[in-house]
């Protein structure tokens, strides 16, 4: 099986594009051996890099409610740290990666997160963080600003890593091996007049804060000949807990069949 670097994007809740990307990879007999991952990317590649098979992280993907994850914690509000503490989302985790370190795993794993001590990517991996456990990266790394408490660690101050590089090829080695990322497009799709509550426009916020710097990382991702793999999901909504099951099955179909054509290209 020929080798593969991976990166994958951040997505909020539309990680079945990933994992439908992910399977499109093992169906094309490629063999991942390096592994980087923003916020929503962070937890597929977590998941991956840990040993859960892919029927299952489908399976997860599909039909998960992933409100109690961003459940309202009174401590956290009242500290003013956040709307949710993230303990819940941590335990998740925690459970799904069976508590394994950088150092457990066989892929060389890499989660992007952003340090708001330094204003700079904080990068996890099994050189600079062995002992670490992948589900506190994958948490950090996910650590939407305001809505989810930022996670401490050894002096740092971590938020989500979408902040500093939503699409990580360049945590990628450069060499022979092919490089792909994978970035889900969530396009321009004009807001419906009237919806302008705030879980209409939190998403759109969000991708608005985003794109100020995808576009330059992934200029120079191309030029050290990297291959991008855009997705198409502006149809689905990154804030979107429940999302119908119809929503996360295209995505996962749209994810698998980008990365195939690619594949094959």
């Amino acid at each position: 099986m020929k080798p593969l670097r991976v990166a994958l994007s951040g997505c909020g809740f539309r990680l079945p594009a990933h994992v439908g990307a992910l399977q499109a990879i093992q169906d094309g007999r490629r063999r991942i051996i390096e592994l980087a991952g923003t916020s929503g990317g962070a937890i597929v590649a977590a998941l991956y890099a840990c040993g859960m098979s892919l029927v299952e992280m489908r399976q997860i993907c599909l039909e998960m409610d992933w409100s109690p994850m961003m459940g309202l914690s009174c401590g956290s509000i009242l500290s003013g740290r956040g709307l949710s503490s993230g303990n819940r989302m941590l335990s998740f985790l925690m459970d799904c990666t069976r508590g394994k370190t950088f150092a457990q795993v066989s892929i060389d794993l890499r989660i992007i997160a952003a340090d708001l001590m330094t204003e700079r990517e904080f990068v996890f991996d099994r050189q600079n963080t062995p002992d670490v456990p992948v589900a506190l990266a994958a948490r950090a790394s996910a650590s939407i600003p305001i809505v989810y408490e930022a996670v401490r660690y050894d002096g740092h101050v971590l938020v989500d890593g979408g902040t500093t590089d939503n699409m990580p090829a360049s945590n990628l080695i450069v060499d022979d091996v092919p490089r792909f990322g994978v970035y889900l497009d969530t396009g321009t799709t004009p807001l419906a007049p009237g919806r302008s509550r705030i879980w209409d426009l939190g998403p759109r916020i969000i991708d608005l804060m985003l794109s100020s710097n995808e576009l330059t990382h992934m200029t120079l991702d191309q030029d050290t000949g990297a291959q991008i793999v855009h997705v198409p999901t502006g149809y689905a909504s990154s804030f979107d807990r429940r999302m119908p099951r119809g929503t996360r099955l295209r995505l996962y179909k749209d994810g698998k069949d980008a990365v195939a054509k690619a594949l094959a290209a």
